[in-house]
């Protein structure tokens, strides 16, 4: 990480809560957050047996993974739990010294142009992707220096900041969505994974502040 990280990250996290209440504007880092999201879901299924049939992205951020087989509360659990990990390592990346923003851009982009090519079946998603992609090409391409690095590391606390607060709304009755499906699956109570991911999320942010507080010191 970079001197005064720290006050950056606070920056950030800050930034991400603001961006998220303004329409259209959000809406990339929203689709990046369920891409990894539903990727996520993805590779849980593989990593237990399963397979991925194909991935949804909406315009309104909402998003879904069809998945056969594999270890259901293992794929029910990892969309949340990670796009926390990921948020966290992209920002890490971003703000090591050796600079690997640009490296794990273009790993992003070539995972995201792979995971299109298998899995998107619908137009929106089939929209949605190449606009991510282009954007971050964009970016990959014309923005040069700390500034791509920081671009990079906001990124990652939007995804983390985003993983962290999505779960709130599953807390809706309607027994639909993450929480719902690792409830029935496990008996457990709705309530508690969405705790678990909150708690997830919240000591993902805290050992990023404990970290940049100690390269701040330095």
């Amino acid at each position: 990480m970079q001197p005064k990280s720290q006050s950056e990250l606070i920056i950030f996290i800050i930034g991400a809560f603001i961006l998220s209440a303004i329409p259209f504007i959000h809406w990339p880092f929203s689709w990046l957050e369920t891409y990894f999201h539903e990727i996520s879901h993805g590779f849980a299924a593989i990593i237990s047996g399963g397979s991925v049939d194909r991935i949804v992205l909406n315009f309104n951020g909402s998003g879904l993974c069809y998945t056969t087989g594999g270890w259901k509360p293992l794929v029910s659990f990892s969309g949340y739990a990670g796009a926390i990990i990921w948020g966290a390592v992209i920002y890490l990346g971003a703000r090591s010294p050796g600079g690997n923003s640009r490296w794990m851009a273009f790993a992003i982009l070539l995972l995201m142009v792979i995971s299109g090519l298998l899995w998107a079946r619908d137009i929106i998603t089939i929209l949605i992707i190449p606009l991510i992609s282009g954007l971050l090409y964009a970016s990959f391409t014309y923005v040069k220096g700390q500034l791509f690095h920081r671009l990079m590391a906001f990124s990652g606390i939007y995804v983390l900041v985003s993983a962290a607060r999505s779960p709130l709304t599953l807390i809706d009755g309607r027994d639909r969505g993450d929480g719902a499906a690792l409830s029935n699956l496990t008996w457990i109570p709705e309530l508690v994974w969405v705790a678990v991911w909150c708690l997830m999320a919240v000591a993902t942010l805290v050992v990023l502040w404990k970290m940049s507080a100690q390269q701040t010191a330095q």
